[in-house]
């Protein structure tokens, strides 16, 4: 959007302005900027400035962030990214560096301060380990799962809750260069199959019950049937969480041992040492699960390096985050949305997929802006509300996409924003107008709606196995189980696919 086209101050206050930043103050945002303003020569004014240098120059951005957030390397890189690489090309990115993971979250020496405060129901004291307890710890975990043979590549993995136990064994999983991936307690027997069988662990961490909504929940039964299911585990550590390991039978469970048992085969005459491994940028640290409601759950990979670097971003960059701050992160150990990030903030300003590490999409390809009056159909359009858009900035301009559907006031948009049009036929609705992308070509047209469209189940999840069959040409039962089916046929004889 042109700076012409912009919307004006009276635009914004048609809705009641919540909270707005003090752009008085200097936050690392505003040192990063300076920072990059520095090195690369450019007067990077505001935001907006940033957002877009770093689009263009995604390479030179992720360089420059590099430095900025003192991330611990045992090799510097030798390219940041192949910009003539396109997205079908799985780019390498930061070729040639070393670093961990783990090395990076604990590098912090101030050995007393508190590293994690733990909360669990059913108890009103607050547990806090500081880092140097949360390193020795580490080291303890680690040098146990070096004693029984897990190496660089092996999977470890977790059925257990939200925990300081959790934080450790992942940490030391990736200290070593294992790949940790994690499931929450709740979970049954099956759904934990379901994701763990696919990538074979070696080691699993469980815990022997849980407490939820005040009562007590055994796990022992539904382990012993996981560990029965995985037959490549070579150890089962099994946690005391509610009761003591005197109370606890793991003699039907095979190669099961204490936690505190397994700890101790790693020690010596001497307390052991953390030792970090080496990596390159692009190892494996998490795989993570699909919610597996349309098939079965598929893995998703994070990279060592890409976690690690877009996490630094966007805590110190979006959050603004130092060492003094605490973060709050109320949720299980889910395999959909854990490990990969104990403390979720949203993204920063490099928006198209290919220019982000280890984050691939498919970007979208904009046509030609036309404005519509509310009641014209449009093939293929997006929305965006800019009433909501700063005039300086304009970085909360949000967009949406919708098939065939009358633009109509206040009208949901693919579930994601809602807009008006000029010409309200109902009273007292706002009046705005929405832009409109229409494609050159049908082609064009379709393949825009295919990027921008997402299909659903009713009850909102995203649908894929149907879209894999109508690209495959077969039929799809049960469309009425799609809160909208019709989008379903935008993948249908798809010209781009026809021969393959």
């Amino acid at each position: 959007m042109s700076k012409e086209s912009r919307p004006g101050r009276e635009e914004i206050l048609e809705c009641q302005v919540m909270w707005e930043p003090d752009s008085k103050k200097n936050t690392q945002m505003d040192r990063f900027r300076a920072a990059v303003g520095a090195a690369c020569g450019l007067a990077l004014e505001n935001y907006d400035d940033l957002y877009h240098w770093s689009v263009e120059s995604y390479s030179d951005f992720w360089a420059e962030f590099w430095k900025f957030s003192g991330i611990v390397f045992s090799r510097m890189y030798d390219e940041v990214v192949d910009t003539s690489k396109g997205i079908a090309d799985v780019p390498e990115w930061f070729k040639g560096s070393r670093l961990n993971y783990a090395e990076n979250l604990l590098r912090h020496r101030e050995n007393d301060r508190v590293a994690l405060y733990v909360a669990r129901e059913g108890r009103e004291d607050i547990v806090k380990v500081t880092f140097q307890e949360l390193q020795q710890q580490v080291a303890l975990y680690a040098a146990a799962m070096r004693k029984m043979g897990v190496r660089k590549g092996d999977r470890v993995v977790g059925y257990l809750p939200n925990s300081a136990h959790a934080v450790e064994a992942m940490l030391a999983a990736a200290s070593i260069g294992a790949i940790w991936s994690s499931t929450s307690p709740d979970f049954g027997v099956n759904g934990v199959l379901d994701r763990f069988s696919q990538i074979q662990p070696k080691l699993i961490f469980s815990v022997e019950a849980v407490v939820y909504n005040g009562k007590e929940h055994g796990h022992m039964d539904k382990l012993q049937q996981v560990v029965k299911g995985l037959p490549d585990l070579k150890k089962v550590v099994v946690i005391p969480y509610f009761t003591s390991r005197e109370k606890i039978d793991i003699s039907k469970i095979p190669n099961s041992v204490f936690l505190d048992d397994f700890l101790a085969t790693g020690t010596g005459e001497q307390p052991p040492q953390l030792e970090f491994e080496q990596l390159p940028f692009s190892h494996p640290l998490f795989i993570m699960f699909s919610s597996g409601t349309t098939g079965a759950p598929k893995c998703m990979v994070h990279s060592a390096g890409g976690t690690l670097l877009q996490h630094l971003k966007e805590h110190i960059l979006h959050g603004n985050t130092t060492s003094s701050d605490i973060i709050l992160y109320y949720t299980t150990v889910a395999p959909t949305s854990s490990p990969a990030s104990w403390a979720r903030i949203p993204p920063f300003p490099c928006t198209k997929g290919r220019f982000r590490p280890a984050t691939w999409a498919w970007p979208w390809r904009r046509g030609v802006r036309k404005e519509r009056q509310c009641g014209e159909r449009a093939v293929s359009w997006y929305a965006q509300s800019h009433f909501r858009a700063s005039p300086h900035t304009s970085g909360t301009t949000r967009t949406g996409a919708s098939t065939g559907r009358r633009i109509s006031p206040n009208s949901q948009v693919s579930g994601r924003t809602a807009t008006t049009a000029g010409s309200t036929p109902r009273p007292g609705a706002s009046s705005c107008w929405a832009g409109v992308t229409a494609p050159s070509t049908p082609t064009e047209c379709a393949s825009a709606a295919r990027r921008s469209i997402t299909s659903y189940t009713l009850n909102g999840k995203k649908v894929e196995v149907a879209v894999k069959h109508i690209i495959a040409g077969k039929p799809v039962e049960q469309r009425g189980a799609f809160s909208n089916p019709e989008t379903l046929d935008l993948y249908r004889n798809i010209p781009e696919l026809q021969g393959f």
